[in-house]
Parts: C-alpha cells; structure tokens; sequence
C-alpha cells in the first residue's frame, strides 16, 4: 500500500472532481434539468403566439382578398354603407373587439451550476483527505518505523534474542 498511496488518493480526488463536475458542473444534469425546463415553458409559448399569428394571418388574407369581410368588419367598427338603415338600441354593446396578447417577453435565464473552480477544489480536499488516511493508515501498521540493523559477526547475523 506504501507505493500506490499517492496514485489512491490521486484517483480518488480525479473521481472526486469527475463526479461534482457530472452533477453539479456547468454542463451536469442539474443545469441540464434547468434548461430541459426552460425549454418547455419557452415551446409552450411559442405554441401560443403561433397560434395568434396563424389567426392574424388568415384574418389578413380574407381583408386582403375578400370584400364582404371587409364590408363585415366596417359594419362591425360602426361605418355603414348606403341602403342601410341605422337603428340604435340602448343598453346593447358591440365591443367584440379581440385584444391579441401574446404576453410577456420570457427569456432563457442562466441556469445555476457550481463554478469550476470549486469543482477542482473539492477535488484537490478530496485528494489531500484520502492521501492522509492512507498514510495514517500505514503509520499505524508499521510500514515507517526504522528497523533495527542486523549485526554480522563473521558472516553470521546476530540476532538480539531474549535470554532463557
């Protein structure tokens, strides 16, 4: 373990940064979500207004080419053409004028996300935490204490035995 410790927390800290940049990231699923979002509100709108120029559209071509529309929508505005006879009636009101709203302007808002740079921060803490345990870990088996030199008398290794 005392040789890969580094490479450990090395990837760890990669994996680390990988996946906040995957959910959180400028390009991760919560800003994808966001805008999966803005995208319906903004189709859902342009639906309506297309349904108002389709109407503005058909509207302008029977003015355009057709005379009793015309005729029909001079009546309606209150002119009137000779032969007719105008007869007024209290209390009845004519105002079916339509109003075309196609209402507020909806921009697309940027979607909120973490910077990278936090990314890459919370991927280097990752790094220095697991390299940390690591180390601890193999300070506690043993792996750094210094081992006693072996003596040679004569080409034999002495060893420090306990006396019987």
């Amino acid at each position: 373990m005392k040789r890969f410790r580094f490479l450990s927390a090395a990837c760890a800290g990669t994996v680390f940064y990988v996946l906040v940049s995957f959910f959180a990231g400028r390009d991760g699923l919560l800003a994808y979500r966001q805008q999966q979002e803005q995208k319906r509100i903004l189709s859902v709108r342009t639906g309506q207004i297309q349904k108002i120029n389709d109407s503005l559209q058909l509207e302008f071509t029977a003015l355009e080419k057709d005379s009793e529309v015309i005729a029909g929508l001079a009546k309606k505005l209150g002119y009137v053409s000779a032969g007719d006879k105008i007869v007024k009636i209290n209390g009845l009101s004519f105002d079916n004028e339509r109003i075309y709203d196609p209402g507020t302007p909806v921009k697309a808002v940027e979607p909120d996300y973490l910077p990278e740079w936090v990314a890459k921060a919370l991927g280097v803490s990752a790094f220095f935490v697991v390299y940390l345990y690591l180390l601890s870990r193999d300070i506690k088996a043993g792996l750094f204490r210094r081992r006693k030199e072996s003596v040679f008398i004569g080409g034999v290794p002495v060893y420090d035995l306990p006396q019987v």
